[in-house]
């Protein structure tokens, strides 16, 4: 009987040893799968070289970009120019669809990440310099240039011609202002924007453009003026908010067409291709399954990290003795879900003011720490407030133990910190990989993983405490109070813990979404504007992110019985993000 007993279990352990690996194999295929199909699209499919360089502005930052050169581009036969700039709290990769499109149709471009932003140093005339390098380049035609600024970008790029002294013929704006412009200045102008963007009026009121455009009754979709006088006009209106904008096709295709007519005469030559032909979402593709592998990967890293004996003693099984009934998981559910969303816009508001008057973490950096940390201090209090409606063992000090074995509650801490840094160390060493090897960040479209410079990591601890206490008190909510019962099999248990928590977590941040866009697309206003609309943008990469932290919150109570893991292992991600994300 014993022997058949330990015979069965040697198989069970086999069993999961070979699913694990099965499981980090399979993740390292789609990182190398998604990353590479990014790389090969971004390299126009093998018809533009695609690298990353570095220069610097006039006040001596470092710019960095990615510059993408099609392979028969020489200095003997010189090809247009086009600069890309993205806007704030972006980076280069925001805009390479813009880069990927105008590059495999005989276009140099260079996509530069802004002053403060992505690699580059803090400081001004990042545009300038941009164009400055481009026109330099010997295989660039210097009287054929062009320029893309989105948002901020849109600023950048008005700096930028009118202090480079160079030329540019052709000028287009993403969701920014024309208001210096008028009927010959800039040459050849495009004004695209979303139908419902939250930061501009064009949309509502086409008479603002009367004086860039030079005539009265601005009408979309019509080209105004002559593209070589410089004197062309038009606006180009998507359905589709701020934030789309740079990967709307209708915005892409129109400056793919609006380079060639600017900048080689309307010439459809042998490396034109239709407008409409385009392959950049096969970049955002590549991109979301390299992110997905990565992501993927952090489970049978963990399950193997605690198959090593100093971290085997951190397993232990969680009590199954508490189960939220499903109308406490509803009910106790949405005041968490409201406190979150509820505190947002205030401390949002109250962060923004104290940096007027404290050193910041970077742009918004105390803003969204306020709003994390305050938002994880009232759903604590709430919590304490709530411990007679949860059985017993729900006062905070047993949701904060970390307790589960004989070893003393700092070593234990210190041993979960010790596995979490190292799950992060196998992510980063495949994020500089990728970055190093393919030119690419592992990401999709919204900000994924990526290098950190030196002053930006020089932020990361900051933002990780902050995202501890935050996730350690998401931990107690979502499973602690609001974690339900078995699901029978550990794997069925498992994927109800997850999906009922990443429901609460993440159902009325979604909504917001839905109807922020549902909203647009049907009455084509946005549901706020100015800067309470932009605002809402967040939420856009909230719910995956969220989605995801769940999972790891999840998994890590599984394998320990509390919240130290998820906690730990979520803030040094989140962390990650922002610390590369915000703008210095």
């Amino acid at each position: 009987m014993n022997t058949s007993r330990a015979s069965i279990r040697r198989n069970n352990q086999l069993r999961l040893l070979r699913l694990r690996y099965l499981i980090l194999i399979l993740s390292v295929v789609l990182i190398l799968g998604g990353t590479v199909t990014a790389s090969e699209v971004q390299g126009g499919l093998g018809t533009v070289a695609a690298t990353e360089v570095d220069f610097h502005a006039a006040d001596g930052s470092n710019i960095h970009a990615t510059l993408q050169k099609p392979v028969y581009a020489t200095a003997s036969a010189p090809l247009p120019g086009v600069v890309v700039i993205h806007g704030v709290i972006q980076s280069k990769e925001w805009l390479m669809a813009f880069g990927i499109e105008i590059a495999r149709r005989g276009f140099v471009v260079l996509t530069i990440d802004a002053n403060g932003h992505g690699d580059s140093d803090a400081g001004t005339g990042s545009g300038a310099a941009a164009l400055t390098y481009l026109a330099a380049l010997s295989y660039v035609n210097s009287s054929a240039l062009g320029i893309i600024g989105h948002s901020m970008g849109g600023g950048i790029a008005w700096s930028a011609i009118q202090t480079s002294g160079i030329t540019v013929n052709a000028f287009v704006v993403v969701g920014s202002g024309v208001s210096a412009a008028n009927a010959t200045y800039p040459r050849n102008l495009l004004v695209e924007v979303g139908q419902f963007d939250s930061l501009s009026s064009y949309p509502r009121n086409l008479t603002l453009l009367n004086t860039a455009f030079g005539v009265t009754n601005v009408q979309p979709g019509i080209t105004y003026g002559d593209f070589n006088a410089g004197t062309a006009r038009k606006i180009v209106i998507a359905r589709t908010n701020h934030l789309f904008e740079t990967i709307d096709p209708v915005i892409i295709s129109e400056s793919v067409e609006w380079m060639k007519d600017s900048l080689k005469g309307g010439a459809e030559d042998s490396h034109w291709l239709p407008k409409t032909d385009l392959i950049y979402t096969y970049w955002l593709f590549g991109g979301f399954v390299g992110l997905l592998g990565a992501m993927l990967s952090i489970f049978p890293i963990l399950a193997i990290l605690f198959d090593i004996p100093s971290f085997a003693i951190l397993k232990h099984q969680p009590s199954s003795e508490y189960a939220a009934s499903t109308k406490s998981y509803l009910g106790l559910g949405l005041v968490y879900g409201a406190i979150g969303l509820g505190t947002f816009f205030p401390l949002l508001a109250i962060g923004s003011l104290l940096e007027l008057v404290l050193p910041s973490p970077g742009d918004f950096g105390l803003a969204v720490s306020t709003w994390i940390l305050g938002s994880a201090l009232i759903a604590l209090l709430v919590l304490h407030l709530l411990r007679n409606r949860a059985k017993p063992g729900f006062a905070i000090k047993a949701l904060a133990s970390i307790d589960g074995g004989n070893e003393g509650a700092v070593r234990r801490f210190m041993r979960t910190l010790l596995v979490a840094l190292g799950v992060v160390a196998w992510l980063y060493a495949w994020t500089a990989l990728v970055d190093l090897g393919l030119a690419l960040d592992i990401r999709c479209f919204l900000p994924g993983l990526n290098l950190l410079t030196p002053s930006r990591a020089l932020i990361f601890p900051l933002f990780s405490g902050v995202f501890f206490i935050y996730f350690l008190v998401d931990g107690m909510w979502l499973m602690g109070i609001l974690r339900t019962g078995s699901g029978g099999s550990w794997k069925l248990t498992q994927a109800k813990w997850t999906l009922k928590a990443m429901f609460i977590k993440c159902i009325l941040y979604f909504a917001v979404i839905a109807t922020e866009y549902g909203v647009g697309l049907a009455t084509g206003m946005p549901i706020l504007g100015g800067l309470l609309g932009f605002s809402l943008l967040f939420f856009y990469a909230f719910v995956p992110y969220f989605a995801m932290s769940t999972v790891i919150t999840a998994w890590g109570y599984r394998l320990t019985s509390h919240y130290y893991l998820g906690a730990m292992l979520n803030a040094l991600l989140f962390a990650w993000v922002l610390a590369a994300a915000l703008p210095l």
